[in-house]
């Protein structure tokens, strides 16, 4: 015969439903994301770095830098949007509701600004994604990027929604703060391809006149 063993029984009551961090498993998640997406633009920037040292002409005949003030204005307004997003992601972190939707708005118009510059700097390029090697790869990249900015903003929009209708719960705060986290690694993405392509000792030498 037997004794029953007495059973312990642990108050988790006190213990928040959701939390910020790396204590969060859709925190992981997201830094995984930035992970496999900062891998495949890796790829892209060594393929270009690739395809330049093999080339025997560095850009192509018919290539124009598009605009060396409007590539950087382009760059500096997406910079420029991680402030709000910060602002966003604080105004979270205190349950201002009020504040991280006027952030959050603020920084849709960031976004729409970026990509309407960004859409001005590909038509200015003097060819096309099927012309070239380069052409596909310029393209390509920007394509993605474009596919970050457009999608970070149309979830900037629905979280400006969610907090002006609500109800908004823990989960969607934490939601909330983890796309301001996002849009940091979708802005900062494109430092380097600022670099890489539009600061190119050999495309700067083919500058247009009449583009600033």
């Amino acid at each position: 015969m037997t004794r029953d063993r007495p059973v312990s029984v642990l108050d988790a009551s006190d213990l928040p439903t959701v939390v910020f961090g790396p204590r969060s498993t859709l925190w992981w998640g997201v830094m995984g994301i930035m992970t496999i997406e900062g891998m495949m633009f890796a790829i892209m920037a060594v393929s270009y770095y690739y395809l330049r040292g093999t080339a025997q002409m560095w850009p192509p005949s018919g290539v124009v830098h598009p605009g060396v003030g409007i590539t950087t204005l382009s760059l500096a307004v997406l910079l420029a949007s991680m402030a709000p997003a910060y602002l966003a992601a604080r105004a979270i972190s205190r349950e201002d509701l009020r504040g991280a939707r006027n952030w959050f708005a603020v920084t849709v118009l960031f976004g729409i600004a970026a990509l309407v510059l960004r859409a001005m700097v590909l038509d200015r390029l003097t060819f096309l994604w099927n012309s070239h090697a380069y052409g596909s790869l310029i393209w390509t990249t920007a394509g993605l990027h474009i596919t970050h900015i457009f999608t970070g903003t149309v979830e900037n929009i629905l979280f400006v929604i969610l907090l002006h209708r609500g109800p908004v719960e823990d989960k969607h705060l934490l939601d909330a703060r983890l796309n301001s986290f996002y849009w940091y690694f979708v802005a900062l993405s494109w430092v380097p391809f600022y670099v890489i392509f539009w600061l190119d000792p050999a495309l700067l030498a083919l500058r247009s006149a009449a583009l600033p």
